[in-house]
């Protein structure tokens, strides 16, 4: 994230977490820096504790939720065998036309799409013949305890879907919103198929300028952020024009909590107060920032809110994606209320029942669409609950580096304001490949490849793009591409936004 500099230099790195992806295929848990603090040490294990291969949570029988990660790992043993898939199941010849008007459980298999969630059955052992009975067998485990099947994930491919995953696995698995299901979704790259117990709602929102909304970014005043707020602005000018008038993009404010410094001549700005005491963590500063932008920035035409940070390059033109005035954000997989009912409790109310924290907005304070009204009321609220969990040493330990956003959530809970999911809002290399329906690309990871193209997660790269390798200094132009045989199509689109923006820039 755009903050992370000085999280890096001022905050102890908490244990790293495990992953909520289905197939994190060496997936890079976002509490570490770069993906190089995965280089494996010579005893074998990783530096920070664990390989990102057998990172991973899993559901066995005991009664205790777990993540999970398809690395491989065998758990049959403690894992509850399947129940028999019912035989009208199986028999007819029901296909993807089914809806919610008559199949309460309907079949709609999404190609190219690997949802995440809790898992119900292990898929790795869990072999089936098609797509269908691996839908009819989450049906037979719809209502288990403590979870149940409400989505699931299968592995077409002859060839096995990657990360030792065989032909034919499939994985039962449990999200709290099966009806706006999460994960990685509609990438040609992804040899998966998902589907949901729910008919999949509709994340499109609405068309029409009534929808404009106004981008709001913090900042402080390091090099750091200053490069890559230049470069955001860049394409939110250039997706902005490229809209049109009639289209739904407003204004842009970046909201400055630090000293003027010499892009308030270049980018529309704001200049607020930093807090007094950021404890070392300068994030603490964003909330405030918000609190700050209602009292001093004046009021601005447009009823809608974009929150958004410095690392977030616009791959087309942006749409506000709220249905009505519901809020619409991103989910991030390591946001997971449910994991910690005591710090929730303590912080969002001891009157929480375990069915209402796991239904909490699992996202963080950015990239989210949202009524200025709904921003105001959370504002305050975010702030004071941030800096109480920062002063708690068990939630910040707990918590680390993403403790401002889980006092986004919270805040929003105490608020009552819910947020709808929007997976396609944003996409995050090198994790992601295609450029698909994503609007934003958010660089926060390190890519690393070596010059055949090949993807080296754990290790640095011989080419590689980590924005932190310009924490004191700026990029500069004409960076490399990745090598030929690199397979990521967003990897090379961040390079080649960077460069059009340096070479456009003036006094770059």
């Amino acid at each position: 994230r755009g903050f992370l500099f000085a999280r890096v230099q001022r905050v102890p790195q908490p244990e790293p977490r495990p992953l909520a992806a289905h197939a994190g295929g060496g997936r890079v848990d976002p509490t570490t820096v770069t993906t190089a603090s995965f280089v494996p040490s010579a005893d074998g294990q990783s530096i920070l504790g664990v390989l990102p291969e057998k990172a991973g949570r899993f559901s066995t029988g005991d009664g205790k939720r777990r993540d999970d990660t398809a690395s491989g790992t065998t758990v049959e043993s403690v894992v509850k065998p399947p129940r028999p898939i019912p035989r009208e199941a199986t028999s007819g010849a029901q296909t993807s036309t089914e809806t919610t008007s008559t199949h309460p459980h309907p079949f709609l298999p999404k190609p190219h799409s690997e949802y995440g969630g809790d898992v119900v059955k292990w898929g790795s052992t869990f072999l089936v013949d098609s797509e269908r009975a691996c839908h009819d067998a989450c049906v037979a485990h719809v209502n288990d305890e403590p979870i149940g099947c409400n989505v699931w994930v299968y592995c077409p491919s002859i060839g096995g879907c990657g990360n030792d995953q065989p032909h034919k696995a499939c994985w039962l698995k449990h999200q709290s919103r099966p009806e706006n299901p999460v994960g990685q979704i509609d990438d040609p790259h992804n040899k998966w198929t998902s589907g949901s117990m729910s008919t999949p709602s509709d994340t499109r929102g609405e068309r029409g300028v009534h929808k404009k909304f106004h981008v709001v970014v913090t900042t402080n005043a390091n090099v750091y952020q200053a490069w890559q707020v230049r470069v955001m602005y860049y394409w939110y000018l250039k997706m902005k024009e490229a809209q049109g008038p009639d289209g739904q993009m407003g204004g842009f404010t970046r909201v400055l909590h630090d000293d003027k410094d010499a892009l308030v001549d270049e980018i529309p700005t704001c200049v607020v107060d930093r807090l007094d005491n950021e404890y070392g963590f300068v994030v603490l500063s964003r909330p405030n920032a918000f609190v700050e932008f209602f009292k001093k920035c004046g009021d601005i035409e447009e009823d809608y809110i974009l929150m958004a940070e410095p690392d977030h390059l616009y791959l087309k033109p942006l749409e506000n994606l709220m249905t009505g005035n519901t809020p619409a954000a991103f989910p991030f997989f390591y946001i997971d209320p449910k994991k910690f009912p005591k710090l929730i409790r303590r912080f969002a109310g001891e009157h929480l029942t375990d069915s209402e924290i796991e239904q909490m907005d699992p996202i963080g304070s950015s990239p989210v669409f949202i009524h200025k009204k709904d921003l105001a009321t959370i504002a305050p609220i975010w702030r004071d609950v941030t800096l109480k969990i920062k002063q708690d040493k068990e939630a910040d330990k707990e918590w680390g580096w993403v403790l401002e956003m889980y006092g986004y959530t919270i805040a929003a809970k105490i608020a009552g304001v819910r947020h709808d999911l929007r997976p396609q809002l944003q996409a995050q290399p090198p994790w992601d490949k295609s450029i698909g329906e994503f609007f934003i690309l958010h660089f926060t990871y390190g890519n690393d490849y070596d010059l055949n193209g090949k993807f080296t997660p754990g290790k640095i790269g011989q080419w590689r793009f980590d924005k932190r390798t310009w924490m004191s200094s700026i990029p500069p132009k004409k960076l490399p591409l990745p090598p030929a045989g690199c397979d990521n199509e967003l990897v090379k689109r961040l390079v080649e936004m960077v460069n059009e923006a340096s070479a456009n820039l003036p006094n770059w």
